[in-house]
């Protein structure tokens, strides 16, 4: 009786795992995958002609943005503050750079930024149909960071240059270009501010974005939904060299009158008042008896200098020049170099207590101009 009790519970045990194994090894019987979308793009119109849209901006404009490879084999270890700036001040000392360009020519003219090439002796740019061709360096502007270079390649298509003073805070802007050596990169994002200075002492007033920027973006087009270069991606606020969400774009104005600039006279040229300034603060606000802390004061004039002919003088405290309001000492490097080589400036000054305008002739820069903080 224990015997065939015994052998019982073997067949049932044995029964079991023979059930189980099948119950876990056999496939299903039956696949129904889902037949459709749960959402009708009819039902989202906008947004499929947004996406849409979007797709044939990128289809139009990527064409045009290179890839660019510069070297010196007989520079081992480059130095260059911008860059040690724009990662956060990681030693990037390297025999090669990466950055990216665009087309702004149909004869091949190329916009990129200056710390890209700068004390490289070989340039390659990659277009996106696969093809590398040589670079010719044409002229550059270090204090802007933009750099001018031409390729020889028949049937190009440049990108337009539009007016950055029509560049809104919250437009939606795309950035092209590559990163880490991936090419044909777009990102998008919106502007975020208009007239920041990635640098104290810089002479630009950037455009800042949202739009993920990375190390070879460098150089690259910040765009808008026209597909219209509205700036040049030239830095990265980071302390680790990756994207947080703030990168900034020499405007494309600033980038236009560079280019127009080397491409007249081979060189960067750029306006001259003749003064010196200082910075405005309450405390000098109160003894000058000016009722407004902001501005620009003017601390000395250099003789034969556009600035004395048009009888500006060291206390003048500058609050316009042309339409634009002068509210830091920045502004008024930025409103000179805005203005071109001959150009009549309308500047107004506070002088004892009493608005004053007066017209300057812009000049150009000297190759050794007003050495004190502020001189321009």
């Amino acid at each position: 009786m224990r015997r065939t009790f015994f052998l019982l519970l073997i067949a049932a045990l044995v029964g079991f795992g023979w059930w189980r194994y099948q119950h876990l090894t056999t496939p299903a019987t039956g696949f129904t995958p889902a037949d459709k979308p749960r959402l009708d793009p009819k039902d989202l119109q906008i947004l499929t002609a947004l996406d849409e849209e979007y797709t044939r901006l990128a289809d139009a404009v990527v064409p045009s943005v290179v890839s660019i490879t510069s070297s010196n084999p007989r520079q081992n270890n480059p130095t260059n503050a911008l860059e040690l700036f724009l990662f956060g001040g990681h030693n990037r000392a390297q025999r090669y750079s990466l950055g990216s360009g665009v087309i702004v020519s149909k004869e091949g003219h190329i916009l990129t930024n200056n710390h890209v090439i700068q004390g490289m002796t070989t340039i390659a740019v990659q277009l996106t149909d696969g093809r590398e061709v040589p670079a010719r360096f044409i002229g550059a502007d270090p204090s802007t960071d933009i750099a001018v270079l031409q390729i020889n390649v028949p049937n190009l298509t440049p990108l337009l240059l539009a007016d950055s003073e029509n560049v809104r805070v919250g437009q939606v802007v795309f950035a092209i270009g590559n990163p880490f050596g991936l090419q044909e990169t777009v990102t998008q994002g919106i502007i975020s501010a208009r007239g920041r200075r990635a640098m104290s002492d810089s002479d630009v007033e950037f455009l800042q974005t949202d739009a993920a920027v990375n190390e070879g973006n460098s150089g690259g087009p910040l765009l808008n939904l026209r597909g219209e270069i509205v700036g040049i991606n030239t830095a990265i606020f980071s302390k680790t060299g990756g994207n947080i969400g703030i990168s900034f774009a020499v405007p494309s104005n600033t980038a236009r009158r560079t280019l127009e600039s080397v491409l007249a006279t081979g060189r960067a040229v750029r306006g001259y008042l003749g003064v010196v300034l200082q910075a405005m603060s309450p405390e000098l606000a109160a003894q000058l008896g000016a009722a407004d802390p902001r501005g620009a004061i003017i601390t000395d004039v250099a003789p034969g200098s556009p600035a004395e002919a048009a009888g500006l003088q060291p206390g003048d405290i500058i609050r316009k020049i042309g339409s634009r309001p002068i509210l830091t000492l920045p502004d008024v490097r930025s409103r000179v170099a805005e203005l071109k080589v001959g150009a009549k400036a309308e500047i107004v000054i506070e002088r004892g207590g009493r608005s004053i305008s007066v017209s300057a002739t812009i000049a150009e820069a000297p190759q050794t101009p007003p050495t004190q903080r502020g001189g321009r």
